[in-house]
């Protein structure tokens, strides 16, 4: 519901599970976005709050505004990209719309089914707090691409940014498996716990942030703080959630059967609010995020 990442309907028995988003090119898609890669991106964007609430992805409509400078050919590749990433998700792309706009807008919907659902507002002090994989590497590619920087080793920042992937088996076995709560990181970590602790009223405590080895290299080669993308970078899609302790072994095991990890950043306690532990002493963690294209 209102303050969660996607509805959810009781109909016949089954949790039905909604959501929409929308994208715009001037904020969503950075220079050098091709067309099918917009397509791919308004597709997994738009499961992936799905994926954060444990739902599997069922069938998803979009909306595409384009300029009266678009040709055919680009609409084509737009579609191209969502049969690409629907294909990958198992998900079918029924139906849409199509209009004129100032620049591209593609706007989905989309619809899950789930046994049981993540929601926000479940964390409770003792749990543990946790993420899958590690963050950074879509906002590091921002970066590199809007200041025309060369993209050398870096490919994969820009992949993750451009072609991000949604963690949609990640996401059921989080649920099935017994987590509290969750939620998909693609405001960035420092924001997304701001966001869980308010839900669930409860305080997070941030012990560590799974920095992307690929992310420290390029922080150190252009004199950056690799915190900045890690941590208050966002794009990422990855999975933010908390579980009882006792959890913790079987779902690193489920998660490392679907090529994911699971990295303990925290924990959960009674309060409010975040606090990072940084050298034995609690700071408060500043509440801020992924802005588009800063």
């Amino acid at each position: 519901g209102i303050g969660d990442d996607a509805a959810v309907l009781r109909i016949g028995g089954e949790l039905m599970v909604l959501t929409t988003d929308i994208l715009f090119q001037s904020t969503h898609f950075p220079p050098k976005t091709t067309p099918e890669q917009m397509g791919w991106k308004a597709l997994v964007v738009t499961i992936s709050d799905l994926a954060a609430m444990g739902a599997e992805p069922i069938a998803v409509t979009f909306s595409v505004g384009l300029p009266p400078t678009a040709e055919v050919r680009e609409l084509e590749k737009i579609a191209d990209g969502m049969k690409r990433a629907a294909k990958k998700y198992g998900v079918s792309v029924v139906g849409g719309d199509l209009n004129e706009d100032e620049e591209v807008v593609i706007s989905g919907s989309a619809v899950g089914r789930a046994e049981r659902v993540l929601r926000r507002c479940g964390a409770r002090p003792g749990d543990l707090l946790a993420v899958t994989n590690r963050m950074g590497r879509a906002s590091a590619g921002l970066y590199l691409l809007t200041r025309s920087l060369p993209v050398g080793r870096y490919g994969e920042l820009l992949k993750a940014l451009l072609e991000p992937e949604a963690r949609v088996k990640e996401g059921k076995i989080l649920a099935s498996g017994g987590a509290t709560s969750a939620i998909d990181l693609s405001d960035g970590l420092a924001l997304n716990l701001w966001q869980l602790a308010v839900e669930s009223g409860v305080r997070m405590v941030l012990e560590r942030v799974p920095t992307h080895p690929l992310i420290e290299r390029f922080a150190v080669e252009h004199g950056l703080d690799p915190l900045e993308f890690s941590l208050f970078g966002g794009e990422d899609y990855e999975l933010l959630f908390t579980f009882p302790p006792d959890l913790r072994e079987k779902l690193e095991k489920e998660l490392r059967k679907v090529g994911s990890s699971l990295t303990v950043i925290g924990r959960v306690e009674k309060g409010r609010g975040v606090v990072w532990e940084r050298e034995g002493k609690l700071v408060p963690l500043p509440e801020r995020g992924y802005e588009h294209f800063r």
